[in-house]
């Protein structure tokens, strides 16, 4: 009796054989975490581990008290050991091996992705609203500097329009007073008196404080002031094609090509003797100047306005001329 008492008390009981079989588990899975050989050991080793040391305590446990196969069922609760706890196994670095991107291609794609949308960013900001003009610039109008008439004629650099249309205006008033040699003579004279007095005055200026910055109009007289021969071909191109037009116009008109444009032109010309009475050509030119100055500042800043009237007078003309053309014979176009 005293054998069995003392195998019964050294004989583990269900928890104990419950904490026995975690703390084998715990130690698997700690040798599978820090050891990457024994990362390789499968499911089924740990389950013969785990089965080994059950049935050593239950062949330890048979010997020493024997019991009926229905009291060990009901005092033991069953141990499943088909499907451990999965364990969490290191994960691998991506190499270009495996065809996945690694951390820092990611890292690279992602800042990449980032700067394509900054750069569209800037992109689809919008710009400030630049004036428009009331009429597509010709490329014959553009000079080399960029500066084109329609830029002159809306004054969009005020101190180049101003000099121009000052000069100009000038010019022609001039003309008006005196003879057109009398104003070339002393317009000459005057450049010169200018420049020579300049080229006096930095002369002085040199001997008095000692210094040699040479020729005051050095960077002038260093510069290329030969037309070339594309800028000529360019303009004469340019006029050739206009002089041409206007050979074929007048055939048009005085031919009596068409009887209509015919009578416009005589109609106009008549219209014309009437202002030659009143104004002389240099009095027409320079409101011509004044006009093309301003009209189209006017025209840019009243367009809605100036627009709807001339459609109206437009259509009163066009009415006028129907009725005309229906009453007299012969003055219908001709169909082409």
């Amino acid at each position: 009796m005293e054998d069995q008492n003392q195998i019964s008390s050294t004989t583990p009981s269900a928890d104990d054989l419950r904490k026995l079989t975690q703390e084998y588990m715990e130690e698997s899975s700690d040798l599978l975490e820090n050891n990457e050989a024994e990362a390789s050991w499968g499911v089924e080793d740990i389950l013969d581990l785990t089965g080994g040391a059950a049935d050593a305590l239950l062949r330890h446990q048979s010997p020493s008290r024997p019991l009926p196969a229905d009291t060990v069922n009901q005092s033991v609760t069953p141990i499943s050991f088909s499907n451990p706890e999965p364990f969490a196994m290191p994960e691998e670095t991506p190499t270009a091996s495996t065809g996945k991107p690694t951390e820092t291609e990611q890292q690279q794609g992602e800042k990449k992705q980032t700067k394509e949308i900054a750069t569209a960013v800037v992109e689809d900001k919008p710009e400030a609203p630049k004036p428009e003009s009331s009429a597509k610039v010709p490329s014959s109008l553009v000079s080399s500097s960029g500066f084109s008439m329609v830029d002159l004629l809306y004054w969009r650099d005020i101190k180049k329009t101003g000099a121009v249309f000052g000069a100009s205006l000038f010019f022609l008033l001039s003309l008006t007073v005196c003879s057109i040699v009398s104003v070339f003579s002393y317009l000459t004279l005057a450049l010169l008196s200018v420049s020579i007095t300049f080229r006096i005055y930095k002369g002085i200026l040199q001997a008095i404080q000692k210094s040699d910055e040479g020729h005051p109009f050095k960077a002038y007289l260093d510069s290329d002031v030969a037309v070339s021969e594309e800028v000529v071909h360019k303009y004469s191109d340019v006029a050739l094609g206009h002089v041409n037009c206007a050979l074929k116009e007048l055939r048009h008109l005085f031919l009596v090509e068409d009887l209509v444009d015919s009578l416009k032109f005589a109609v106009l010309m008549w219209i014309l003797t009437y202002v030659g009475a009143l104004f002389n050509g240099l009095t027409l030119i320079i409101l011509a100047l004044i006009s093309l100055f301003s009209i189209p500042v006017i025209y840019e800043r009243h367009q809605a306005q100036i627009d709807h009237y001339l459609a109206l007078v437009n259509n009163q003309v066009k009415d006028i001329v129907a009725k005309i053309q229906a009453k007299v014979p012969g003055l219908k176009r001709k169909t082409e």
